[in-house]
């Protein structure tokens, strides 16, 4: 073999060699582990501190198809759907009046913009609930609404039995760390009149987010 081509494969295994591994860190900068899942339903348990500075601890049921996420309000009073798409909210009560917004920022993890940047690290393995769990930090930055540019810092436990749904959320915020755990977690596709809403709905103002997920 003529000495320039010996000496052009290494250049050439050197330089695949480092596209292939910058390829591998494009992909898991970009990777959103609230996005894989479009369809699910499960009951969600949030804890930590209060506006009132006491513990306190919610748990209701979420439910996710495609662009739509329904979350149960806290003691049966209601429902409240969003849609990713329009960047809108529903809110029903049981009276039945109902209430769109135009959400300006999505507090529920599972709505946000989607233009984010997602920088992510590991941070070993864990088991929860009897899930073996990717453990991860991640860094979560908006390029539009009310907080582009703000990150936000969370922990995520991804169960690897369930194609990486984040089972757990930890989050520092303004009143302390807020976890929250996700619990029968069901990856069928939810019923569809589960997002239904009366067609009546009020317009409200603009609102700085909904329920469903860690406040910041």
């Amino acid at each position: 073999m003529p000495n320039g081509e010996k000496t052009a494969m290494p250049r050439c295994n050197t330089l695949a060699s480092g596209f292939v591994m910058l390829c591998m860190a494009l992909t898991a900068r970009a990777e959103n582990p609230f996005e894989s899942i479009k369809a699910f339903s499960a009951t969600y348990v949030m804890s930590g501190i209060s506006s009132n500075m006491h513990q306190a601890q919610v748990e209701t049921k979420i439910y996710r198809s495609g662009s739509k996420i329904r979350t149960d309000l806290p003691g049966g009073t209601g429902y409240s759907v969003i849609d990713t798409v329009q960047r809108t909210s529903y809110m029903v009560m049981g009276s039945g009046m109902c209430m769109q917004v135009t959400a300006k920022e999505q507090q529920n993890p599972f709505a946000q913009a989607p233009d984010v940047t997602i920088e992510r690290s590991s941070a070993g393995t864990e088991t929860v609930d009897g899930h073996a769990c990717k453990v991860e930090n991640l860094t979560i930055t908006p390029h539009s609404g009310p907080r582009a540019g703000q990150a936000s810092k969370m922990k995520v436990w991804e169960a690897q039995d369930l194609r990486g749904f984040p089972l757990k959320i930890e989050m520092q915020t303004t009143r302390g760390v807020m976890t929250t755990q996700y619990k029968h977690v069901s990856l069928s596709e939810p019923d569809a009149s589960l997002f239904v809403h009366p067609n009546n709905c009020r317009q409200m103002p603009n609102m700085p987010g909904t329920p469903g997920g860690s406040p910041h």
